[in-house]
């Protein structure tokens, strides 16, 4: 379920502003691909982020500031998976019903929590023993060698020519919380090894992509030849983003059988996680065909999820069907 609070409004406003201040960014530094995937090659894989901004995800299933991470059952939503996290290290601040939204201290005290209730762990941390939030319940401790750097947002606009990420990064050590962790309390790994790792994993899921190109549609629902009658203009794709969904259902054919990049799914889970009850098998492969060519476009990720909530605000719903 999600809330309303100072915090999520905030970050609302943020991302839709016309351009930003590097001191405007604040948790939402993002974890660079490569090293996010070297940490899941050494302790995933991960099935969750508990920590992401909508739009940064590094996994399919995902909390956001609405969401509240602090008040979800994380042991019960990662059924036995594992959870990832470069958590936010701002102030402590609450939601409009009290509770705890931010705030390292109460993060860690959470992690501790949950794991006592059989959730596994990763957090990706700053490496200061000597913070008053050091997690030192945790089950384990590794140490990061070599300065982390994290990224700018997606959906950062720089306001100026100034407004360029550092690349002095600081310390950083990945705590792990699993009851059922049966190494050392503590390790270190240097940062280019997990880069390097990560790199492998990113080179053979672009290598998987490329394989699987043969199956990608060239051309969208309304655009492709052999879906118009015959000379029935073709509709331009930036008229027919408007079209209605079920519209574009009614005329696209079946693509039940495609194999579709990962990628795209995570795209369009996306979008059915923000818009509730409007999930079915046929909507699902009309978008996964659109993200599709979105991207094939080279389209940003968050344009295409702002096309994809606009048609599916105006679908009916699931429950309201029924």
């Amino acid at each position: 379920m999600s809330v309303n609070s100072q915090y999520a409004s905030a970050l609302r406003e943020l991302k839709t502003k016309q351009a930003h201040l590097l001191e405007e960014v604040g948790d939402q530094w993002r974890t660079p691909e490569d090293l996010f995937w070297g940490i899941n090659a050494v302790f995933g894989p991960f099935d969750m982020d508990l920590f992401t901004d909508g739009d940064n995800a590094h996994c399919a299933r995902y909390y956001t500031a609405e969401d509240n991470a602090l008040t979800q059952d994380w042991t019960a939503d990662l059924n036995g998976g594992k959870g990832f996290a470069n958590p936010p290290y701002s102030r402590p601040c609450k939601d409009q019903d009290g509770n705890d939204m931010t705030g390292m201290i109460t993060i860690m005290n959470k992690a501790k929590t949950e794991r006592d209730q059989g959730a596994k762990l990763a957090f990706l941390i700053r490496g200061v023993p000597s913070e008053t939030w050091w997690p030192e319940l945790a089950d384990h401790i590794c140490f990061i060698k070599g300065r982390v750097g994290f990224k700018l947002p997606y959906w950062f606009i720089p306001a100026n020519d100034k407004q360029k990420a550092s690349s002095a990064g600081f310390a950083g050590a990945i705590a792990i919380f699993d009851k059922e962790w049966r190494g050392g309390p503590i390790s270190y790994i240097h940062r280019d090894s997990l880069r390097a790792q990560g790199k492998k994993l990113l080179d053979m899921i672009e290598a998987a992509a490329e394989k699987k190109a043969a199956t990608y549609i060239t051309g969208t629902i309304e655009t492709r030849p052999d879906t118009a009658e015959q000379g029935e203009p073709i509709i331009a794709p930036q008229v027919n983003a408007q079209i209605d969904i079920e519209e574009q259902i009614a005329k696209a054919p079946s693509s039940a059988n495609i194999i579709w990049p990962i990628e795209v799914l995570t795209l369009v889970e996306q979008a059915f996680n923000t818009n509730p009850n409007t999930k079915t098998e046929l909507r699902q492969q009309m978008l996964c065909e659109r993200v599709n060519q979105r991207l094939l476009n080279n389209v940003l990720k968050h344009d295409i999820i702002a096309e994809l909530n606009s048609m599916l605000t105006r679908c009916e719903r699931v429950e309201d069907a029924a």
